[in-house]
């Protein structure tokens, strides 16, 4: 049987999941160099990795991980991966591509909601027995309005959708993919757009892209959503912008850093129409099957001797230390 290491969280779920096909082993050692031994130990030992933003995969982390077949990552995502590195190395990385498409689009249209109509605000006054907040919390209607994706892969595309049928018009920036929608240059989208809603990856052309210079170039009384990786914004040039009413509202699912420090400047501003929540748009019941199905998928064909169905780095798959490990050469 081979052994599945999960380095970060609770592995009860893994082991309830995965147990009868893989040996389940996790971390015990809490924070500081004696949770980095064990993590560096158990590495060396373990047939597949599994992984998620929660842990950086890079060249330090495989040092020495020679019984290593595979990396299945639990998310769409797969930045926190050194995938040129990981493909150098002949490990092949699988994703989770499709569990939380619906999940994620709908969250984005939740938050986008919320701060159009302010509704932090109003839940915040009614807690505080202010019923006059309503007067306060006015907003916008949707119907009519520039929906700004910048990034329009299947998340996009689904906002698009659910956009589209509320009676938004809808605008993308994308530097692949240009069909569906209107497709604009950035700039042009930044201009147009009364909501702009990121769904792109986070990749050395996205990070920090959404910085002063782009926020100046928004339209006035904008709104800002991103629930697709932290990085994409530039965090501390956006309270300067809420300030002056440049951005209307904010609404940010992941951070840079994750979870924040209490000192973070947009932490508790749901008065000034910003909301942060916990990196949750992917959470939902539907999703968790979705993934806990395909993932199941993903380790079964390891322990099998075939290549996992959603390899993203299939160059892998070609280097001689994998030989005897996989009898397909396709997934």
């Amino acid at each position: 049987m081979l052994t599945l290491f999960k380095p970060y969280g609770d592995i009860l779920a893994e082991q309830r999941r995965y147990g009868h096909i893989v040996n389940v082993v996790g971390v015990n050692e809490p924070e500081g160099p004696a949770r980095v031994a064990e993590i560096r130990k158990k590495m060396k030992n373990c047939d597949i990795l599994q992984a998620d933003v929660d842990i950086a995969v890079n060249k330090e982390l495989i040092e020495g991980a020679d019984n290593l077949r595979a990396i299945v990552c639990t998310s769409i995502g797969t930045d926190y991966v050194d995938i040129p590195e990981m493909t150098k190395a002949g490990i092949p990385v699988a994703n989770n591509p499709d569990f939380c498409i619906e999940a994620v689009a709908e969250f984005a249209m939740s938050l986008m909601f919320s701060i159009v109509r302010r509704v932090p605000k109003a839940v915040n006054g009614v807690a505080d027995n202010n019923w006059l907040i309503r007067y306060q919390s006015g907003g916008i209607e949707l119907k009519g309005k520039t929906l700004g994706l910048v990034g329009f892969g299947r998340i996009g595309r689904e906002v698009a959708r659910m956009a589209s049928g509320i009676g938004m018009k809808v605008i993308a920036f994308d530097q692949y993919i240009n069909t569906g929608v209107t497709s604009v240059e950035i700039e042009e989208l930044y201009a147009q757009a009364d909501v702009i809603s990121i769904h792109c990856p986070l990749t050395e052309e996205t990070k920090g892209m959404i910085d002063k210079t782009a926020l100046e170039r928004m339209k006035n009384g904008a709104y800002l959503i991103n629930v697709s990786r932290g990085g994409i914004i530039v965090e501390e040039d956006i309270m300067a912008f809420i300030k002056n009413g440049k951005l209307a509202g904010v609404a940010l699912d992941v951070l840079g850093t994750e979870p924040p420090a209490k000192s973070h400047p947009l932490i508790g501003l749901a008065d000034q129409n910003v909301i942060i929540t916990p990196h949750m748009a992917w959470n939902t019941h539907e999703a968790d099957e979705k993934a806990f199905l395909h993932t199941l998928e993903q380790i079964k064909a390891i322990s099998e001797g075939r290549v996992p169905p959603s390899v993203v780095n299939r160059e892998a798959l070609s280097n001689p230390r994998l030989e005897g490990w996989f009898q397909n050469g396709e997934a």
